[in-house]
């Protein structure tokens, strides 16, 4: 494989990426690199997409007036000591626990590393293929350091904004985001709303957890279970890094007071499970913001540097969410959400009490129930945290959470709205389960890009939800493939 066009690739533009696709010199390189499934998908998008911009009234020649911002671990980070491009990147395996970052959270545990975003990964290209092969909006992907406290990029996309506004005539930008990448968009109309939103336009959030996300406390309790290719990852970055990483830990579930149904003033409040619980909350049942409640076994500095992340990640959920219900209303209508539901999903965690009132053993809840926003998702994100108060729009679509932003209603939706027309996929949960433009028409063009497809050893595997032992031998297996190059699977595994 070479290094040389696998580098360029991931580097490249995406108009270039699909070009490169095409070119049969590169095309060995490529498939071992992607996957024969994911290259074939590509293939298909370049064939779709290239004859409409190489015709010349595409592409180029559209004003690039629209920024994607992906989720985590969406965008490709590159380390110029090391001279590579890291995660996830198969080829660098033996380098992802080096994603560690100091306490701070905002600079590389090891500053000799110098990580960069550089460039959006490549499980977007059935959204980003879309907006190439119209003329309304030029795309501009953002990439960011997701392992970083989000409000860390706020300033890079104000001045990206600016950029492009200032390169369009001072027309709007418009901003479309998946998952953490609307909590980058919030954070960041947050501290500078005031330069902003004379320059904004319109906003779409794609499975954005606006109040968190119980698959993410479940990573620092139980660390990266839930499959079998994230229980490697958990081999390759250790418990220490993980819990350095700002960005990722800013997407607990809200505390309460914060969450959904957890407000004094919410119209329905939630009501505990357990009638022992001390801690009311839909997602757990206890203050997962105070370190030494987790139970997991660490020593003073761990715990000091652990309760300064969740200090963190507590204000940042208490700010984003006192800026959202303060703005004023106009600017909300600007807002479209559209949420993925209809399978099952992580929702609860709860810890149950053992001898001597020892609190051990963790339950987690990840059965479906319809009609319960608390209870239903897009396999990682619940309805309840999906689902933005007082925005413009907001509408459902039955998608796993990767997959959102490929399936073609949804991207259809999207343009609909930047363009100022009605958006038509279902505005209620239950309509997304029972239309043609929900359960039908809701699969991702590009199953295997984003990995979405998860059969055999990509599963999800409910006795590892449930903290159950994983299968050494098998996980010796795919540490044997990985370290081959055999598993390129790998490079789509993603937190959420």
């Amino acid at each position: 494989m070479s290094m040389d066009i696998i580098n360029k690739f991931l580097l490249s533009t995406i108009e270039e990426r699909l070009h490169m696709v095409m070119d049969k010199t590169k095309s060995e390189e490529l498939r071992a690199y992607l996957g024969e499934n994911a290259y074939a998908e590509y293939v298909d998008l370049a064939s779709r997409t290239l004859p409409k911009i190489d015709d010349g009234h595409l592409g180029g020649k559209t004003p690039k007036n629209l920024i994607f911002i992906p989720g985590v671990m969406g965008s490709y980070l590159k380390s110029e000591t090391i001279g590579s491009i890291w995660w996830i990147d198969v080829r660098n395996y033996n380098h992802i626990d080096d994603l560690r970052l100091a306490a701070n959270g905002q600079e590389d545990a090891n500053p000799d590393h110098q990580l960069i975003p550089c460039s959006i990964d490549c499980s977007y290209e059935g959204f980003t293929s879309a907006v190439l092969r119209q003329n309304d909006f030029g795309l501009v992907p953002f990439p960011y350091d997701w392992r970083k406290s989000i409000t860390s990029s706020t300033s890079s996309l104000k001045n990206k904004i600016f950029e492009l506004y200032a390169s369009n005539n001072n027309k709007p930008i418009h901003l479309v985001a998946h998952s953490m990448g609307g909590l980058l968009v919030r954070a960041t109309l947050m501290n500078y709303g005031q330069e902003l939103w004379s320059k904004v336009g319109r906003i779409v959030f794609i499975g954005t957890p606006h109040y968190g996300s119980p698959r993410i406390a479940s990573y620092l309790k139980n660390h990266l279970w839930g499959f079998d290719l994230m229980v490697l990852l958990g081999i390759l970055l250790s418990r220490d890094s993980y819990r350095s990483l700002w960005g990722v830990l800013s997407m607990l579930p809200a505390p309460q007071g914060i969450y959904p149904s957890t407000r004094s003033n919410d119209e329905e409040s939630w009501t505990s499970e357990d009638p022992n619980d001390t801690y009311v909350h839909p997602c757990i049942n206890f203050n997962m913001y105070q370190a030494k409640n987790w139970n997991l076994d660490l020593d003073t500095l761990q715990i000091s540097q652990l309760q300064n992340v969740l200090d963190g990640a507590f204000n940042f959920h208490q700010q984003m969410y006192h800026t959202h219900t303060a703005l004023d209303q106009k600017f909300r209508d600007r807002m479209a959400v559209i949420a993925g539901v209809g399978y099952d999903t992580l929702s609860r965690l709860a810890y149950q009490k053992q001898f001597f009132g020892v609190w051990e053993r963790m339950n987690l809840v990840t059965k479906r129930n319809p009609g319960n926003p608390n209870r239903d998702g897009d396999n990682s994100v619940l309805l309840a945290s999906a689902a933005l108060e007082y925005v413009g729009e907001i509408h459902y679509v039955k998608g796993k959470h990767n997959e959102l932003p490929n399936i073609s209603t949804v991207y259809e939706d999207v343009l609909r709205w930047l363009r100022g027309d009605s958006m038509k996929l279902p505005k209620t949960p239950g309509g997304a389960l029972s239309s043609h433009l929900g359960s039908e028409a809701g699969t991702s063009e590009t199953p295997h890009l984003n990995g979405t497809i998860k059969s055999g050893f990509m599963a999800d595997n409910s006795d590892l939800w449930n903290h159950e032992k994983p299968d050494q031998k098998q996980l010796a297996e795919l540490m044997g493939k990985l370290q081959s190059g055999e598993l390129p699977e790998f490079n789509r595994v993603r937190l959420l």
